[in-house]
């Protein structure tokens, strides 16, 4: 039960929530050098205070600690506010007052003194010197050393008073630890340190409370941080009079009420530990996504009743991060970026606590997690490559407290042919399946409309998975058209088997829809007019998007993904770009280790801040993007960064003679003028100054042709490339159905001596 005054006002109505922010949420205090803002809330302590500030400022000097004093005088009666008026003119700058005009409650004053704070780190303390508050330099060790993203000093028995008081506090610290599934010595303890935003985010609760203050553990506890206690002396009252003295029975009747609010609101009514809603929750937007109609919302809810049944490891959560993406994606680029550092610094803290391999590699670089505050600070990482992980999968790259039950093991083709092995939990897969429907919607497609898959549909799954994944297309109204059954003689049947779809939205991989345009372009066969295309899986040449848009007659939406991530970015209907899925990862474009510039092409690094079981820091996909302003706002509205053009992978790039370099996207731009006589190709490199190039003759080759293709390629290569020509009566695909225009065997580094990299004729600008 609550032990100090500040913890009880007298005879008060249940604490509500934290009153709804307005539409324009307040703006978030600088950044300062200040390190720690201490909170006190004050009821009736004048005789106290002044000893604690001379002891708080104390602990300042003596651990060198930038920090300032926040007093919250929470209506008092006697001279208490007068006192903090003294002490903040006496030691200005590092003793601030503020001050209720009535009694609030201590949750309230904490709400105030954490709008007042400046600190990068918070302490919550009470006034009454139970708590020593030399004991903050304990905390804040434990915070730095131990890499949590809370700290709480638990009331030592040591000269402890063990009267009933005593026994109620325990008695009520066991029904929270049985009913919370926790094991805190004292979960009901207010000293705590933690960063600020986490302090905020703990003070964000739905339910009306008498004394929120005993369950800021259980509410780290449900929203997903991680935890430490240290144990902490705690002495009786001298000065001043507990108001519990005479109201012990009042307040265990309504610490029992508040039991009962705490585990629906933390248990029974428990949502996924997501940080974006919760960042909501601090910083509420007006949401511009469009409205479901009523027979859209039945088919939604009639899928989510049946979702669990029709997948194997993601959940019915996913209908929480939808809904939460679909608000998120409004939020204005500063505070898409506040979210994403603001995700960063708790993924750091998690990889340094739990991750071997993070740890190891940040104390050779004498990292700290706390000296990681955003993006701005990434440089200061050493880049992750697949050889890295290859090397530590087994070994210490995979964090130590995952649950192996909730992991999903990924298997890529690898682009030169060797598998790649990754792992993702569960909270990731459903943020991904969130984001793709997003996404998709940015087309124009509502939840229930035909559509049509261009891919494969169940292989490498089990009979009992291939069962679910038909049952959830049936649901979705999804089609499959599989990929790796294309071909001159079943095109026209595929065509029709669209055509009887109808559907509002298609997507597949960009070879193979640009496949299916050509056919159709050359039949003039078209009786399917999707509402949009969605490309994925390969880069998409601007010749390409052209002729899909033309004979399928709508847009494409180009997507950039990759196995390791799902959906990375995606473009909205303004078409300038892809959008980052900002909620999920940063994904910078650099060249020689520095940002690209707009316009520039760079080599994409990305940090996966949603995975926590293998995560993902600044890892070198090995694909090429062209970078774009981010201080530009894209037309649509949505607050996420953009990447342009997509210009292939790393491994793709064909090394010429003189330092000269060429994406792999130019051979697909510039070949596509011959696929008359060249009717497929790929582009291979295996020692400098030489390339082979295999070709699959069309109906029309000639001498002449190669002649010329040959010539063209040398103009860009240099004079000196040696080119062997090899003919084949077909060249396969790689495992996913992919083919690969260019493949080097060349170890080509983006981040030293970035090439400059050759456009394809007639290419500029952003797009696909």
């Amino acid at each position: 039960m609550p032990e100090t005054p500040s913890e009880l006002a007298p005879e008060t109505p249940p604490e509500t929530p934290p009153e709804t922010p307005p539409e324009t949420p307040p703006e978030t205090p600088p950044e300062t050098s200040i390190e720690l803002s201490v909170i006190v809330p004050c009821l009736n302590e004048e005789l106290n205070i002044p000893e604690l500030a001379e002891r708080v400022l104390g602990v300042f000097r003596e651990g060198s600690l930038a920090g300032e004093l926040i007093l919250v005088d929470d209506g008092s009666t006697d001279g208490t506010k007068t006192t903090i008026e003294a002490l903040a003119a006496a030691h200005a700058g590092l003793v601030v007052g503020c001050f209720h005009p009535q009694n609030r409650g201590i949750t309230a004053a904490w709400r105030t003194g954490a709008a007042a704070a400046r600190g990068k780190l918070v302490a919550i303390i009470d006034a009454d010197l139970q708590y020593q508050p030399e004991d903050l330099l304990r905390l804040r060790r434990e915070l730095y050393e131990h890499s949590v993203d809370v700290v709480q000093g638990w009331r030592s028995a040591v000269g402890r008073r063990r009267d009933r008081r005593y026994h109620l506090s325990r008695g009520l610290n066991y029904l929270l630890n049985k009913t919370f599934g926790m094991s805190l010595q004292d979960n009901k303890s207010g000293f705590v340190m933690c960063a600020r935003e986490v302090f905020q985010d703990l003070l964000t609760y739905e339910g009306s409370y008498f004394y929120w203050q005993s369950f800021i553990l259980v509410a780290a506890h449900a929203k997903g941080y991680s935890y430490k206690e240290v144990e902490t002396l705690f002495e009786q009252r001298r000065q001043g009079t507990s108001f519990l003295d005479q109201r012990e029975v009042s307040a265990v009747a309504k610490s029992f009420h508040d039991l009962g609010k705490a585990v629906w609101e933390y248990r029974v009514d428990r949502i996924p530990a997501d940080i974006a809603t919760q960042y909501l929750r601090r910083h509420p937007v007006t949401s511009r996504s469009p409205e479901r109609d009523p027979l859209t919302t039945a088919k939604w809810r009639a899928y989510l009743a049946a979702f669990n049944h029709t997948h194997w490891m993601i959940t019915r959560d996913v209908e929480h991060y939808y809904e939460t993406l679909r608000k998120t994606q409004w939020l204005a680029p500063a505070q898409t970026r506040e979210l994403q550092d603001e995700k960063l610094r708790r993924l750091i803290r998690h990889c340094y606590r739990n991750v071997p391999y993070y740890r190891a590699r940040m104390q050779e670089l004498r990292l700290r997690p706390e000296d990681i505050r955003g993006q701005d600070d990434l440089h200061k990482l050493p880049f992750l490559t697949k050889a890295d992980i290859r090397r530590h999968l087994y070994f210490d790259i995979m964090s130590e407290n995952h649950d192996k039950s909730q992991v999903l093991k990924i298997t890529t083709s690898g682009s030169t042919g060797e598998p790649f092995v990754c792992y993702a939990d569960r909270a990731q897969l459903e943020f991904r399946w969130a984001a793709t429907l997003r996404a998709q919607e940015w087309t124009g497609y509502r939840f229930g409309d035909p559509t049509v898959r261009l891919w494969h549909q169940t292989i490498g799954m089990t009979k009992w998975q291939a069962a679910r994944e038909r049952a959830d297309a049936i649901l979705s109204n999804r089609t499959f058209i599989p990929i790796f059954e294309l071909s001159d003689d079943n095109l026209s049947q595929m065509i029709a088997r669209i055509a009887d779809v109808q559907p509002v939205l298609m997507d597949g991989y960009a070879e193979a829809l640009d496949f299916l345009a050509h056919y159709v372009k050359s039949t003039g066969k078209v009786a399917a007019r999707p509402r949009a295309i969605m490309s994925s899986a390969q880069t998409l040449p601007l010749p390409s998007r052209r002729l899909i848009e033309e004979a399928f007659g709508c847009k494409v939406f180009d997507k950039y993904g990759s196995r390791e991530f799902s959906g990375i970015a995606y473009e909205c209907d303004a078409h300038e770009g892809h959008h980052v899925v900002a909620e999920g990862y940063l994904v910078e474009v650099l060249r020689d280790g520095r940002p690209a510039e707009p316009g520039e092409i760079g080599e994409v690094v990305i940090t996966d801040l949603n995975n926590f079981c293998m995560p993902f820091v600044r890892y070198r996909i090995g694909d090429l993007a062209e970078a774009m302003d981010p201080a530009v706002p894209c037309p649509c509205g949505r607050g996420a960064p953009r990447v342009g053009r997509i210009e292939g992978r790393v491994q793709s790039i064909i090394r010429g003679t003189d330092g000269r370099y060429l994406p792999g996207t130019f051979f697909a731009h510039y070949l596509k003028e011959f696929d008359h006589a060249i009717k497929r190709f790929q582009v291979v490199q295996e020692e400098r100054d030489a390339i082979t190039f295999r070709v699959v003759k069309g109906g029309r080759f000639s001498q002449q042709v190669l002649d010329e293709v040959l010539a063209t390629f040398r103009h860009y290569l240099g004079e000196r490339m040696r080119i062997s020509v090899e003919f084949a009566d077909d060249i396969a695909l790689v495992r996913t159905g992919k083919h690969l225009a260019s493949v080097s065997r060349l170890n080509v580094d983006f981040q030293r001596a970035a090439p400059a990299v050759i456009l394809s004729p007639g290419e500029s600008g952003a797009g696909g």
